[in-house]
């Protein structure tokens, strides 16, 4: 297991190195970040020239990235046109979205999987049918619909939280906006929790089980759940990095602080800097989460082995 970790580790540098390469390609393609300053700014040629030294905005494309990267190398992730640090951003806007995406993933965990076993314990009645039915409501609804409804449903006619922003801490600020980022992978895990349950209740050691008398709840805890969550764990291991990723119009909608907010402004201001920045944490946070699956699929299921 050590030897995987460490040669799953290593894997990372050259996605890493491929990525930010990608990113800041396309940054560079959209054109002259300088024209994205105001008329009054764009006038100042003492200006535009110190940004244009400042940013390497005069070097060829290659050079700026390998400038830019060996800064990284060094804890230097640049600073916005403003003079504001990156890193800086990143530390006070990543909590935010972090704690949305946590919740989100707590979501999916407790009435995905909940539901989703009570469902396969059901299997063909009225719940069972139900559950199904809206599971497929919400991942048929747009997440923006979604969200401006329960905005103005639990924000505004009922008043229960506060429509927009995160003053009032967690969980009341983060819980409407965390169930709409986790609306439609709920359904998924809801779905994917039912349909693998009902496969290995069909096994025939699942069939063995009954047949020496054990009790229900051991047999599903024991056996049949440990061996269902298989699939339900991969898909949920990479949510957080998906969910943090994907903030972008939730933030929006319910005015969180986050770094799916600053991401989007980023990029209309075309600050190649901060959405590098950015869009490299959450690669790395998607391959942690990633290798944290493969680690989890051991403790599941202890046939599983890397060697």
């Amino acid at each position: 297991m050590g030897r995987y970790v460490v040669r799953r580790l290593l894997q990372m540098i050259p996605v890493f190195f491929g990525s930010t390469f990608l990113i800041y390609f396309l940054m560079n393609a959209l054109g002259d970040p300088l024209n994205t300053l105001s008329p009054q700014q764009r006038q100042n040629p003492a200006y535009m020239e110190y940004l244009t030294q400042s940013f390497n905005l005069d070097d060829p494309f290659i050079v700026q990235y390998l400038k830019y990267i060996w800064g990284v190398l060094h804890g230097d992730f640049g600073t916005t046109f403003s003079g504001e640090s990156v890193w800086s951003i990143v530390v006070e806007r990543f909590p935010v979205t972090f704690l949305l995406a946590v919740t989100a993933v707590a979501i999916e965990i407790v009435l995905g999987i909940s539901i989703g076993i009570y469902a396969a314990l059901k299997r063909g009645k009225w719940f069972d049918n139900v559950s199904l039915a809206v599971a497929l409501v919400f991942i048929a609804i747009p997440l923006f619909v979604l969200g401006f409804t329960l905005q103005w449903l639990f924000g505004i006619k009922l008043g229960w939280v506060a429509p927009s922003g995160i003053a009032q801490g967690w969980p009341k600020s983060y819980i409407i906006p965390a169930f709409v980022l986790a609306a439609g992978s709920l359904a998924y895990v809801l779905r994917l929790t039912r349909q693998s349950l009902l496969e290995t209740f069909n096994m025939d050691f699942m069939r063995t089980a009954k047949a020496k008398g054990l009790p229900s709840r051991t047999i599903l805890r024991k056996y049949g759940l440990r061996n269902s969550l298989i699939p339900v764990v991969t898909f949920l291991g990479i949510e957080l990095g998906t969910l943090m990723g994907g903030a972008v119009i939730t933030e929006g909608i319910f005015n969180i602080p986050g770094i799916g907010q600053q991401l989007y402004t980023s990029i209309r201001q075309q600050e190649a800097v901060v959405v590098v920045g950015i869009t490299t944490l959450l690669i790395i946070v998607y391959m942690l989460s990633s290798l944290l699956v493969d680690v989890l699929y051991a403790v599941l299921d202890p046939r599983i082995r890397y060697e």
